[in-house]
């Protein structure tokens, strides 16, 4: 059996979950099949060699433009190819369509990789223009609700009806798609996973806290994440402020792990409080040292929050799985997914999401009570051990298509 692997999004950076969640499926899909790799770049992790067909990179227009015409190009590339291949497996992104006009066309069977909404995203994290004219704003907002937006969703549509099955990896996500009329029996669920080959308790973090004169008395809380709108970044700063507030101050650093949207808004928060000795700001760091960075760390932390516009938190947040792997004790919002998966004071403490004082006080336990970080470290590494790894992800996959009776 082959599967052609598609990678088209407009992504380059080597940061966030998306890199780990990309590297774990295709490592775990050629364990199983033969796999095709093709993307717009080298991957981080992915342990196969990958075909890289250069993408479109036209600076004077727009992001979405520059992805669409490098689905094009993906589509001319691939014609006479693709028949080789029993399947194609496409990450689905905000103007990505080749794997489903590919599908259409050769009558292969498409496995979509649908991991959110580009629409909702577009709708609720894009927001107004900051641009500095009314001019500017209002021409920035008229682009994207009536063409920006109405193209996406078009695409969006698209690459679902012609989609054989959907990959999805929250029952929220799942549920959306049912709302919108996609058949039930198309859609494939299961949660995102993690290499416990890269991820285990075994691995050391001395090296990390000798880096930043951390001593082995003090106990470091850490995140890890590229501060997007859904972490909780926010909640988490005014958190530590309100953290520095407590007797066991000196026992703690923070280990802020990551880049991204709200970083600098983070990073002004806690200078302007006067806490900035005690908070360590890592910028991004290269994919490989994820692991080293969180075993550095006694206490890690998932401040998740809901979606601003009152939905179904829809994420499977490739860092509980992380954490999970590292043996720690983890501090995570009772959202959706995330408290279906961890159990207060089984596996990890559970808290309100957007409260940064159950935050504190979380910590706080935490400090003072040794055996429970241990207890909630060992239990979370059991249950996603045996629950959560991407090989469990795949498996998923292969038995709902149940490839062995169609190749």
């Amino acid at each position: 059996m082959k599967i052609l692997y598609l990678r088209t999004i407009y992504f380059f950076g080597p940061a966030g979950g998306m890199v780990g969640h990309t590297a774990g499926v295709i490592n775990s899909l050629y364990k199983k099949a033969k796999l095709h790799v093709i993307s717009n770049a080298q991957l981080p992790g992915v342990h196969i060699k990958t075909e890289v067909i250069k993408p479109v990179r036209y600076k004077f227009l727009f992001k979405f433009i520059n992805e669409f015409l490098y689905n094009l190009k993906i589509i001319k590339k691939l014609k006479g190819r693709v028949n080789e291949f029993n399947y194609i497996y496409h990450r689905h992104s905000e103007a990505s369509f080749s794997g489903a006009w590919l599908a259409q066309k050769y009558k292969i069977p498409l496995i979509l990789e649908f991991n959110s909404s580009e629409v909702w995203k577009i709708k609720n994290w894009k927001g107004q223009s900051k641009q500095n004219t009314s001019v500017k704003k209002t021409l920035t907002n008229f682009l994207k609700k009536y063409i920006l937006l109405p193209a996406v969703a078009r695409i969006e549509q698209y690459n679902l009806n012609q989609a054989s099955y959907i990959v999805v990896v929250s029952v929220a996500l799942k549920e959306n798609l049912i709302k919108l009329g996609i058949p039930t029996e198309k859609i494939i669920f299961y949660p995102n996973g993690i290499d416990l080959e890269k991820f285990n308790p075994q691995i050391s973090g001395n090296a990390i806290r000798k880096h930043h004169k951390l001593e082995q008395k003090t106990i470091v809380a850490g995140f890890i994440g590229t501060f997007g709108e859904w972490h909780g970044a926010i909640e988490l700063a005014k958190a530590i402020i309100l953290f520095f507030n407590h007797p066991h101050k000196e026992k703690v650093k923070f280990l802020l792990i990551g880049s991204g949207k709200l970083f600098d808004k983070v990073f002004q928060m806690i200078k302007d409080s006067g806490n900035l000795e005690n908070v360590i700001f890592t910028g991004v760091i290269p994919q490989n040292k994820a692991p080293e960075y969180l075993a550095a760390c006694d206490i890690l932390l998932s401040p998740h929050i809901p979606n601003s516009d009152g939905t179904s938190f829809f994420g499977s947040p490739t860092k509980l799985f992380e954490y999970m792997a590292m043996g720690k004790a983890i501090v995570a919002s009772d959202l959706d997914q995330i408290g279906q998966i961890l159990e207060h004071e089984v596996d990890a403490l559970l808290i309100q999401p957007g409260d940064p004082t159950k935050i504190v006080d979380s910590i706080n336990l935490l400090i003072r009570k040794n055996e429970l970080r241990r207890k909630l470290g060992n239990n979370a590494f059991e249950k996603v051990k045996l629950n959560y790894t991407w090989d469990s992800h795949t498996q998923k996959i292969f038995d709902s298509i149940n490839f062995s009776e169609k190749c």
